[in-house]
């Protein structure tokens, strides 16, 4: 299965949606700041992992770092509480990671 970074990242920004429900209209324009910023990041870092020039244990440590920044972005909104802006962030990137996974070939 090959790897989307398009496909991904509609996912990524359904999950965030699924999670905020009405605070959507203000999460919505961090997510698509959060999305141009690090597009070109995120697509590098899958086809690193996928041809194994760089681990899942860094990936998976680089996706923690970006949880962290989406959610404190999130929570700088002030219109959703630490548990909503985690879930979110948690969310989009997990959606990320099982992409990821899905495309690494098995030996």
């Amino acid at each position: 299965m090959g790897f989307d970074i398009s496909a991904t990242l509609q996912s990524m920004e359904s999950a965030v949606k699924t999670t905020v429900t009405g605070a959507w209209p203000q999460a919505q324009q961090i997510w698509a700041s959060f999305e141009q910023t690090n597009k070109n990041i995120l697509a590098d870092m899958a086809q690193a992992t996928i041809t194994g020039q760089m681990s899942k244990a860094d990936l998976q440590s680089y996706l923690d770092d970006m949880k962290t920044t989406l959610q404190t972005q999130l929570l700088a909104s002030e219109v959703m509480a630490l548990a909503v802006a985690q879930a979110a962030a948690n969310a989009a990137l997990d959606v990320f990671w099982a992409a990821v996974n899905a495309a690494i070939p098995t030996i």
